[in-house]
């Protein structure tokens, strides 16, 4: 029983300081800033460079609103964005880009904008 006390009180304290850094709850997606925000753009631009190739969309990035990480079965990135299509058009969307490197296609890519249907694509890493 004090060895069960112990623990509990053990992972509290570490959940507790965990939070306190700034890192959130473990696995809770984490607001991206700075360096990893400019990471996370790259990685937008990655993806949309490798759907444009193929049958796209063909978008640019206009302005990143914000962005998240999250470490899952995988790793996936949540962007509020402006993006630019082919016809030069802004619009504000949500993408999604949820990384599977051990998966054949394991990036797959949704796309989230204002009156449009949802678009998920893949494409290799």
């Amino acid at each position: 029983m004090f060895f069960a006390k112990i623990l509990i009180l053990c992972t509290v304290c570490l959940l507790v300081s965990t939070k306190a850094q700034g890192h959130g709850a473990v696995g809770a997606p984490k607001t991206l800033e700075g360096e990893d925000l400019a990471r996370a753009q790259q990685t937008l631009e990655a993806s949309l460079t490798k759907l444009a190739t193929g049958e796209g969309p063909h978008y640019r990035i206009s302005k990143i609103i914000s962005a998240t990480s999250q470490v899952v079965a995988g790793s996936k990135h949540v962007y509020s964005v402006e993006l630019i299509n082919g016809d030069g058009d802004t619009k504000l969307c949500t993408v999604e880009i949820w990384s599977r490197s051990w998966v054949k296609n394991g990036v797959e890519v949704t796309f989230r904008c204002a009156n449009e249907p949802e678009l998920v694509l893949s494409h290799s890493a």
